[in-house]
């Protein structure tokens, strides 16, 4: 039987394991995410995602690094969640369930009262995840070139 653990990130080791989870999800997506000031974002990890703003949790199967999500302030009562993505191996053991679940909890403790996302149209599995979890459609809040791009928010 496989053992998943969670973790908060707050140590470089961690932030480092989670930087290569997320180049992953970048090599994933076939897209170039320079809109989103990507390359600006990988060196600011250990700054954007942690308290008192924001977070990032790393999820393990067995001690291998396995996903990752992280969450960020966008204005001053609403989050955004960013960068779920769980390696293929690991997928179909609840662990992208569990981190976006962990996620909101960690976003109301951060003081928090929405959340929002946007998702590419391709990305019909983690739609139907957030969808479980009580994330609505909402009008595009931020840039996205991506035609068809979903915008969603989940009040905490």
């Amino acid at each position: 039987m496989v053992q998943v653990t969670y973790q908060l990130a707050t140590e470089p080791e961690t932030f480092a394991t989670a930087k290569q989870l997320i180049l992953d999800y970048s090599a994933s997506l076939e897209l170039d995410l320079s809109f989103q000031h990507f390359d600006d974002e990988l060196k600011r990890l250990a700054i954007e995602y942690a308290a008192p703003h924001g977070a990032l949790i790393l999820a393990r199967v067995d001690g291998k690094p396995a996903g990752v999500i992280a969450v960020h302030q966008f204005a001053d009562s609403i989050a955004e969640m960013k960068r779920l993505y769980v390696n293929p191996a690991y997928r179909q053991l609840g662990i992208g369930h569990q981190l976006v679940m962990r996620l909101l909890k960690v976003a109301k403790q951060l003081g928090y009262q929405a959340i929002r996302l946007d998702t590419l149209p391709t990305m019909k599995g983690a739609q139907k995840l957030y969808a479980s979890v009580g994330f609505k459609p909402i009008e595009a809040y931020r840039f996205n070139p991506v035609a068809g791009t979903v915008f969603l928010e989940c009040q905490l």
